[in-house]
């Protein structure tokens, strides 16, 4: 297996390995069908076996404080995508994906990574044995149903919209002190995770 940087070409082996790495995450419905372009300087790797993208990571990093990540703690980095093959998940791919980040931001200047991720434990896990450290969280929340639900009622003013059935989907961030306010509400509901690491 090898480490190299992303071009072009890989686009397809990328959006590819993406999908299916996320599928069994809380993410699964988070698909892209073409590879995401950053405004800012980034760096993407994939990691490589007989010719097949097994693993991907993407980081855009700052050249300015905040013009890239949420957290202040200097010039820093954000992994924006993160990922391996189910059947390669374990044999270290991941880290060597890291340790290929760190390295190169090492080399910039840059010493400071922050990744934002969901409450799946074996990603969670993963980034605290890394030796991230979680900053803050907030909930991502889903909610469905009838116009005529009391929980719809509740929560949104529908008179404006005119005929409608129901709703196929909400979906809205909310401050983590809600979560037990909004956990019989909804069908879904994540906490999401802000981690910082130093290098």
């Amino acid at each position: 297996m090898i480490i190299r940087d992303y071009v072009e070409q890989d686009e397809t082996g990328w959006v590819r390995c993406r999908v299916i790495s996320f599928l069994d995450c809380s993410y699964f419905d988070d698909i892209r069908r073409e590879k995401e372009t950053y405004e800012k300087s980034s760096i993407c790797l994939v990691a490589e076996e007989n010719g097949t993208i097994v693993g991907f990571i993407d980081v855009e990093y700052e050249e300015s404080i905040g013009d890239v990540c949420y957290l202040k703690g200097g010039i820093g980095a954000t992994i924006w995508h993160l990922g391996v093959l189910p059947e390669y998940r374990h044999l270290g791919v991941a880290t060597k994906l890291l340790e290929s980040i760190k390295e190169r931001l090492l080399q910039i200047g840059i010493n400071r990574i922050e990744v934002w991720t969901q409450d799946d434990e074996l990603s969670n896990r993963w980034y605290i044995k890394q030796g991230f450290v979680m900053k803050e969280a907030y909930l991502n929340a889903y909610i469905k149903g009838l116009k005529e639900d009391d929980v719809i009622k509740k929560y949104l003013n529908l008179d404006s919209v005119g005929d409608i059935y129901g709703i196929r989907n909400i979906n809205f961030e909310a401050p983590i002190e809600r979560k037990s306010e909004l956990l019989p509400l909804c069908y879904r509901l994540h906490e999401v995770r802000v981690y910082e690491l130093t290098i």
